[in-house]
């Protein structure tokens, strides 16, 4: 099974106050963009061979392409789906290839995209039969925004990112053009640099104006 994960940008973005776990609430609106990694999840059919974990069990091989991904394979997001599901459902074991063409430290949410469509490829793939809420609940443990990337419509988010209402929001007629220098932000340091403030307007007031008034109000903390 192939998908396609693809990115998502944000349109205004409020840090709204810091929480007592030491997380952040904001309020923001995600939007999916075109831009796209390429995952393939093939169940392992050579005769019972299984392909081998990092600690020796039999479950997944991962191979990645394209842009470089940094840290060690048990930690990538569709892995850590696999593990997620394979907990409470009967998965077999798979070769996974991940080919990465969107840009990490940038906000595109390239590794959260990556789980989600994982999860859903995992769902197809193994017939699980989850619904979009229990997908859902799955992708909310693994990031704050990995639950935006199962329905991946337009969506103002609050909490840490988990809380989704869909939003009606078509910018079919417009380009998007995103430009992504070579330096990699982090986002624990980004968080720690922040000063919380409530906006005087919320950003799901603003995104319902016309898109030439966004430059007036719409703000990114960051």
């Amino acid at each position: 099974m192939i998908v396609f994960p693809n990115a998502k940008i944000n349109f205004g973005l409020n840090i709204v106050e810091k929480r007592p776990d030491g997380y952040h609430n904001l309020e923001t609106v995600f939007y999916p963009i075109a831009l796209e990694d390429a995952l393939e999840v093939c169940p392992v059919q050579n005769g019972g061979k299984e392909p081998l974990s990092h600690d020796g069990r039999a479950a997944w091989q991962l191979q990645t392409y394209g842009l470089a991904v940094a840290g060690e394979a048990s930690n990538n997001l569709v892995v850590r789906a696999y593990e997620l599901l394979k907990r409470d459902y009967d998965l077999g074991a798979v070769d996974i290839h991940l080919y990465k063409r969107i840009p990490t430290g940038a906000g595109l949410g390239g590794g959260s995209s990556d789980g989600a469509f994982m999860l859903k490829a995992l769902n197809g793939l193994f017939e699980l039969g989850l619904s979009v809420e229990q997908l859902e609940a799955y992708a909310a443990k693994l990031g704050a925004d990995c639950a935006f990337f199962v329905r991946n419509c337009a969506a103002y988010a609050e909490g840490i990112g988990e809380r989704l209402t869909p939003i009606a929001l078509d910018l079919k007629g417009y380009v998007v053009v995103v430009v992504k220098p070579d330096v990699f932000v982090s986002t624990r340091e980004a968080f720690a640099l922040i000063r919380p403030h409530r906006p005087e307007v919320s950003v799901k007031e603003l995104i319902q104006q016309p898109v030439a008034c966004w430059r007036n109000g719409l703000v990114n903390d960051f």
